[in-house]
């Protein structure tokens, strides 16, 4: 199973750049674990307090926002893309939206838990890659607002 976490983390764009030995070390305390959902499993729900985050590794997501005009928006993952970043990059801090599988999700989970633990270039290459990930997130939310008043 470390080979196959290797390879999954190894094709992630968190854990991007990582060398092998890297990895190993994210594995060691991290703990990442493999886990399958079924359709209508709650990934997260609104209210949560956000300490982990999830690597998709096959299937998809639906979001439930708090809108009445959209509620519940399908999500498109590919193999690798990360989903709850916050738990990484503000632990502690409440989800502000629900993520339900919808059918079959197989993800990695990844506690924040342990960052502190790797040495100091990994964490560096870690928090890049977040730094970058959540980027473009904003950038996809931006491109997706309109210039009205």
């Amino acid at each position: 199973m470390a080979d196959e976490l290797v390879e999954i983390l190894g094709k992630s764009k968190l854990f991007s750049g990582f060398s092998a030995e890297q990895l190993e070390e994210v594995i060691l305390h991290l703990r990442p674990k493999a886990i399958t959902l079924k359709s209508g499993e709650l990934v997260y729900k609104r209210g949560d307090s956000a300490d982990r985050c999830w690597l998709i590794q096959s299937g998809n997501l639906t979001v439930k926002r708090a809108s009445l005009r959209s509620p519940f928006r399908s999500m498109i993952y590919h193999k690798g893309s990360v989903t709850g970043i916050q738990g990484l990059a503000d632990p502690g801090s409440r989800r502000e939206v629900s993520m339900i599988a919808d059918g079959k999700v197989k993800l990695v989970e990844i506690t924040h838990e342990g960052t502190s633990r790797l040495d100091s270039e990994t964490q560096i290459l870690l928090w890049r890659n977040v730094s970058k990930i959540l980027l473009r997130k904003l950038f996809i939310c931006l491109s997706r607002e309109t210039l009205d008043p």
